[in-house]
């Protein structure tokens, strides 16, 4: 697999900033020798709208170069896209859509042949010879009668039917049927009395119709009916020289054509109505009707049967008719055996295919069958591979279709709706063929079960594909990597206008320390020495993770000393590195003391700590963590001066802001609501108890944003002291 992106633009509408236009830093999105990217962002990055560029939105423009290919929005033959939960109402597709098993892949295979093959033969092949050769386009054709052969002529009947074309056919009858026939031997026939069958014998009203169905008791002896022909004849003649004064047969001049023309045609409307019924009937439904193509002579024959009461002459008519029905059945029969024989590959499919039916059904893929064997044992409904009536395979669950359902539609829970969407759109990525999977968010609401099997999924199911998973979850981070070591290469989604843009790659040393708490307390007790620019700064910076830690450890001493430093009213003045070098068995020099009072003084605008080479994250991340204690002990201490808070008793940070605006005028409301508001910033992230993931704020809060809000809160103390 080809392993790296390289993006020159990324545009929809104002969503991303000006970085993003001109794509040229931080543009490169390489995959792990898993073939997995991590993208970090938190909400508002713009994951999904990255996730719907890809997908070729509308209103999206991008440029990426892959495997020496270039890709933009014109197309999406490179990226296939797993939308986030709220995107996958339904299980779209079929259900060959999730079939991977080399056996079902086999039996699809097999199928489509069959379909293909059938639907070839039915509506080109078969009912192009029938229109073409036979002149049969429609059900209601009598030559489909000519077939002497029951099933054949039902065949023919299904096939020239404009609705179903030859769908309603059983396929093993019909290759039954046609292995028994065999091509007959035809005595020798006139093709173009074959010709005037096929073009005549079309309706019960047609010529040959009229003929076969003629009685002896119709034929009467009149010998005026040939002089009716007579008169035809001449009408015909005078008609065409009308303007003529001279007979064009014997040259007699002064001849009036027109008074001629009306005797002729006088005289045979005098003859027609001395007819009897019968014979004025064969008159003008057979013999008027005889066009000039005449092969069988039917016009001479009945006015000479007429004339003479020769009821032997239609006889013998009607028995070369009935020859050459034969001769139809014969030839149809030969034609369509032919092209059987041309298509006979159709039979090899339909026999393997048949076998395979006579067998129950099976998952065989590995990938199916963890699936199967996940939601069987976690979901109060079984997922099953069946047949329906058709014998087409459908994936059931608890007995009834999902595949293509609205998920509200299935009884199950959200998060097992979640579950199940997400694993069978796994299942269709892997058959995709788009080289690389786009994942946005995959485990955002799922509980710790099902987050775990979700990550053992993705690993496993699209290990032959490159993936880019889009999430502000390090919960998923963790979990690709305890499923599977250092399976994929992580970074930081960042789009702020005035910041470092596009995606940061996470050094492999970094992303052990983000992933692994051990790594990261292993380089504060051997090697941060060496990273560390300003060591009073850097000791400073860790000071709440390092009463986090002194608590986990129930090291009450350092705990205590370390508490005295976190709150703005404090005043004690603590030895830092000697804390440090207790909790992590160092031997930092010289000692630095450190008192609350004088990191609420500190300027944290430039702050220097660690050499940024190695570890960029771990300085921003300890650039932030002093600044969320510098704000809090100043706000501490402002309000506990300003307002004489005993902090004896009133010693928590949400204490002293409801004691500082106690009223429940307009003003203190605003106060209150202003600090508590900011409570998270100023509190929660200077407390690592309960989680000793010192990167988490950091990465979740971008320089801008952190800078905002310390400005924001520098700016309402300033004016609550004035």
């Amino acid at each position: 697999m080809a392993n790296k992106l390289l993006f020159s633009k990324i545009k929809k509408e104002n969503i991303f900033c000006n970085d993003f236009l001109d794509f040229v830093n931080n543009n490169e999105i390489e995959f792990s020798k898993s073939g997995i990217a991590v993208l970090y962002g938190p909400n508002g990055t713009g994951k999904t709208s990255f996730a719907k560029i890809l997908n070729c939105e509308k209103n999206s423009e991008f440029e990426v170069d892959y495997n020496q290919n270039t890709y933009n929005q014109s197309n999406n033959e490179l990226f296939h896209i797993i939308n986030d939960q709220n995107s996958r109402n339904i299980i779209a597709g079929t259900t060959e859509d999730f079939l991977l098993g080399e056996n079902i892949k086999k039996e699809y295979e097999l199928k489509n042949k069959i379909d293909e093959g059938f639907k070839n033969l039915f509506e080109n092949q078969v009912s192009n010879l029938l229109k073409n050769d036979f002149s049969i386009s429609t059900v209601k054709n009598k030559l489909i009668e000519l077939v002497d052969n029951t099933k054949l002529r039902g065949f023919i009947t299904n096939i020239v039917n404009t609705k179903i074309k030859g769908k309603n056919i059983d396929r093993n009858e019909f290759i039954e049927e046609f292995e028994k026939l065999a091509k007959k031997e035809t005595e020798e026939f006139e093709e173009s009395k074959l010709n005037f069958l096929k073009n005549n014998y079309t309706d019960s009203k047609s010529i040959i119709s009229k003929i076969i169905n003629i009685d002896d008791e119709q034929i009467n002896k009149d010998p005026s009916i040939n002089i009716i022909e007579e008169n035809t004849e001449a009408i015909k003649i005078l008609k065409k020289f009308i303007h003529k004064t001279e007979c064009v047969v014997c040259d007699c001049e002064d001849i009036d054509s027109n008074q001629l023309f009306e005797s002729k045609k006088i005289n045979k409307e005098n003859v027609i109505n001395a007819l009897d019924k019968k014979t004025k009937e064969i008159l003008e439904g057979i013999i008027n009707e005889v066009k000039i193509d005449d092969p069988f002579n039917i016009k001479q024959i009945f006015i000479k049967a007429i004339e003479d009461g020769n009821k032997t002459l239609i006889n013998d008519l009607q028995e070369e008719i009935k020859k050459y029905f034969v001769i139809f059945d014969v030839i149809i029969n030969n034609s369509l055996v032919k092209c059987y024989e041309e298509n006979k590959i159709i039979k090899e499919y339909l026999e393997e295919y048949n076998e395979i039916l006579q067998s129950k059904p099976e998952m065989t893929d590995v990938d199916i069958m963890y699936i199967e064997t996940l939601v069987n044992e976690n979901i109060e409904k079984e997922i099953k591979l069946d047949r329906d009536s058709n014998n087409n395979l459908k994936l059931l669950l608890g007995g009834n279709d999902f595949i293509g359902k609205d998920r509200n539609d299935l009884h199950l829970s959200n998060g097992e709706q979640n579950f199940i969407s997400l694993a069978f759109e796994l299942l269709k990525a892997k058959k995709t063929n788009n080289k690389i999977i786009i994942l946005d968010d995959p485990i955002s609401s799922f509980d710790s079960i099902y987050k775990n099997k979700i990550s053992f999924l993705i690993i496993k199911v699209l290990e032959q594909k490159n993936q880019i998973i889009l999430s502000h979850n390090v919960d998923l981070i963790r979990l690709l990597e305890h499923q599977k070591q250092k399976c994929f290469n992580l970074y930081l989604f960042n789009n702020k206008e005035g910041e470092i843009n596009g995606f940061i790659k996470v050094n492999e040393n970094e992303q052990k320390i983000l992933l692994y708490i051990d790594k990261l307390l292993d380089l504060f007790r051997n090697g941060i020495e060496s990273e560390i620019e300003d060591k009073k700064t850097f000791l400073t910076s860790i000071i709440p993770f390092m009463r986090g830690y002194a608590q986990i450890i129930n090291n009450v001493e350092q705990k205590d000393n370390l508490t005295n430093l976190m709150h703005g009213y404090k005043t004690e003045s603590i030895n830092v590195t000697k804390i440090f070098n207790t909790l992590f068995n160092q031997n930092f020099s010289p000692d630095y003391f450190v008192s609350a009072k004088e990191i609420s003084e500190l300027n944290i605008d430039n702050l220097t700590i660690l050499k940024n080479e190695n570890y960029p994250l771990l300085n921003k991340t300890l650039k932030h963590s002093l600044n969320y204690l510098y704000l809090r002990l100043n706000v501490e201490k402002v309000l506990s001066q300003k307002f004489s808070i005993n902090t004896t008793d009133y010693y928590m940070l949400s204490h002293i802001i409801l004691q500082s605006f106690k009223g429940n005028d307009t003003i203190n409301i605003k106060h209150r609501i202003f600090f508590t508001s900011r409570k998270t910033l100023l509190n929660e992230f200077n407390h690592f108890e309960g989680n000793m993931n010192i990167f988490q704020p950091a990465i979740d809060i971008s320089d801008t944003a952190l800078e905002k809000e310390k400005k924001s809160i520098m700016d309402y103390l300033e004016n609550l002291q004035n």
